[in-house]
């Protein structure tokens, strides 16, 4: 059916579909974009496996082909068609790396190709060259981490302040709305709206450009860790109560305080749960370096098995992998398939790097690495992440403490200058329906005194409630969800933080809205006159 409509689309464009040139541009630069901001990373995963493959008697073409088949790496992406070139094409290695090159459009692997060229050109053994620019990509990776991360703290900040500028904009708009009460105010609101998403969408996508990549979680499907698997369980059953929830409140008019609050309260468990997992992830990947370092070096030095190296492994220092060691190692020791029983260790750490490295250790040493020399590779690389993230988490933890307060703050002014706009608006209508009854009965010189008392406090009078509580929600919305979404980049991690998120500022936004009403009809209370 589709494929009808898209012909007859065609056939009535001149061949062409409409905004199709458009659209495969946006993908382009979305595909750009996306690769360059993991290329780093995935040069360094990818230069480590070259180099503990490299460990063994590998030729030059099984280099390529065995990397070449990584295709998780983006870089291996590229290689593949240089081994392509050379296979099919009959070209030599260093034209084939030069032809790829000129078509790469990262800076980084388009250097890299053609020192690779140049190398074979040279007669540099491949060994000797992958060593040496497994060095210069983890010194490459780690300035890029390093300016990703100093540049992610100076927009972090200027996120905040351009966010709260915003949001005294729409209150300078609330109090304009109160004081003259004008005809026609959407497009004032319009304007309020506008601004506060210019805000949010420039401070979010510089941000994100800004971070450095860092996955935690590999995403498997059929097996992932404890925590993951009870989040995979658990929000098939609460996302579509909270959405059903949070529908049928909207339907019959419920308070929006109550609305933040459940959906922040029915999303909690999963958020916790999320941050749970997250904390796990980096331990277990602070413990993996150390683990891989030492089972290397115990299979090289006594020329052992993996599962007999296992039981010789210091499992009392690796706190966070020894429940995955002992399993890994009992089932290896019932005999148990190897590559099955490593595929559950990796899955139930539910981490990405050790997904990645482990994996890299394992190849090599199938291939007949040297097992001393591999772990200490992989073991380098591994521990460059880890001090590096080190690093981005002292960072996340201040902007985080920050990014809450400020939110509740935010809300909290705009909310609670809303409620008390309210209450003196109410009152001076009150007092002028007063006034009008008042000068009703009096006569002439009193009456007058009576109406020009009356204009004079039409400023604070005919106060859209409803239409000003919708743009309070609107904004309150708004505000919530640009900082969900800034937490989680700067923050990073597995979708799972979005939960976390969402579910501790829903219920900063909803306690703030409940509560506000009653704290002003408490605190601020505007006196009437009874009679004259």
């Amino acid at each position: 059916m589709f494929e009808d409509v898209t012909e007859r689309l065609r056939a009535a464009n001149q061949g062409k579909i409409p905004f199709e040139e458009q659209a495969a541009a946006l993908a382009d630069l979305r595909s750009t974009i996306l690769e360059n901001k993991k290329m780093e990373q995935d040069l360094l995963l990818m230069y480590t496996y070259m180099a503990a493959i490299t460990t063994s008697t590998v030729t030059r073409p099984e280099i390529f082909q065995y990397t070449a088949e990584r295709f998780e790496y983006i870089p291996s992406r590229y290689i593949a068609k240089v081994q392509r070139l050379v296979a099919k094409w009959g070209q030599n290695y260093s034209s084939a790396l030069r032809a790829i090159a000129e078509r790469c459009r990262n800076a980084t692997l388009q250097s890299m190709l053609n020192r690779y060229a140049n190398s074979i050109d040279s007669g540099v053994p491949d060994d000797d060259f992958i060593n040496t620019e497994l060095s210069s990509i983890r010194s490459i990776y780690r300035n890029s981490f390093e300016q990703g991360i100093e540049l992610l703290k100076k927009w972090g900040d200027a996120y905040i302040a351009m966010l709260l500028s915003g949001a005294l904009v729409a209150i300078i708009m609330m109090i304009s709305v109160a004081i003259y009460a004008p005809d026609g105010i959407e497009a004032t609101l319009n304007t309020s709206y506008f601004i506060i998403l210019a805000i949010s969408i420039f401070g979010l996508t510089i941000m994100y450009r800004a971070v450095p990549d860092d996955p935690r979680t590999h995403g498997l499907s059929e097996i992932c860790s404890r925590e993951q698997g009870l989040i995979r369980r658990l929000e098939r059953l609460i996302l579509p109560i909270t959405a059903a929830i949070g529908l049928m409140l909207i339907l019959v008019g419920a308070n929006a305080g109550i609305i933040f609050l459940l959906v922040g309260l029915l999303l909690m468990p999963l958020g916790v749960i999320g941050y749970i997992d997250d904390a796990n992830v980096v331990n277990r990947d602070n413990d993996f370096a150390t683990f891989i370092r030492g089972l290397g070096s115990i299979m090289g030095g006594k020329g052992i098995t993996t599962g007999d190296a296992l039981q010789e492994v210091d499992r009392k220092s690796l706190f966070h992998l020894e429940p995955f060691i002992n399993s890994v190692s009992s089932k290896l020791n019932l005999g148990l398939d190897e590559a099955g029983s490593w595929k559950k260790f990796i899955g139930e750490t539910g981490s990405y790097l050790i997904y990645k490295y482990m994996n890299i250790f394992r190849d090599a040493v199938a291939l007949g690495g040297s097992p001393d020399a591999i772990g200490k590779i992989v073991s380098s690389s591994m521990l460059e992440q880890v001090l590096l993230r080190r690093k981005r988490d002292m960072m996340v933890k201040g902007f985080v403490v920050l990014l809450v307060p400020m939110h509740g703050a935010m809300i909290s002014i705009f909310v609670f200058l809303f409620e008390i706009l309210l209450a003196m608006s109410r009152a001076v209508t009150e007092v002028m329906t007063r006034f009008t009854e008042t000068s009703a009965a009096l006569s002439g010189g009193s009456a007058s005194i009576g109406s020009s008392m009356g204009a004079s406090l039409n400023i604070f009078a005919n106060f859209p409630e409803d239409t000003m509580r919708t743009y309070v929600v609107t904004i309150l919305l708004m505000l919530t969800v640009a900082n969900v979404l800034a937490g989680k980049i700067v923050m990073g991690g597995d979708r799972y933080l979005y939960y976390f998120f969402t579910s501790l500022l829903c219920v900063v936004t909803g306690v703030v809205y409940i509560i506000a009403p009653i704290v002003v009809g408490a605190l601020f209370i505007i006196p009437t006159f009874t009679g004259v």
